[in-house]
């Protein structure tokens, strides 16, 4: 859990806000609320387990990368720019969720 919400609150920036204790933390991005859990997700036998991805809206995705990069923080993929329909590139966290870091060629949010 600590090395989560080093990552989530230190490395991201997100604001730490809603339920906070040993087992589950919640950080606000716009509207979103990412709930962190420490306890094992289990699915059911035979169940297949899912990757959670998140996307983050940024203003410039170069930009994020770059002040990533300086956190230590290496891109799992490179910026792409003029991709339809957003600019794009992935990062991951401290546990291998891919989270894609996004600005929408339309100049729409979201």
């Amino acid at each position: 859990m600590a090395e989560a919400e080093a990552f989530y609150g230190g490395v991201l920036g997100l604001p730490k806000e809603g339920i906070a204790n040993e087992d589950w933390v919640e950080y606000q991005a716009g509207s979103l609320t990412i709930g962190l859990d420490s306890a094992p997700f289990l699915p059911p036998q035979g169940e297949p387990q899912c990757e959670i991805r998140i996307g983050l809206a940024v203003e410039d995705v170069e930009a994020a990368v770059r002040e990533l990069r300086v956190k230590g923080i290496e891109p799992a993929i490179e910026p792409i720019l003029g991709h339809e329909p957003c600019d794009i590139a992935g990062i991951r966290d401290p546990f291998g969720n891919l989270i894609m870091l996004h600005r929408r060629t339309d100049g729409t949010v979201g």
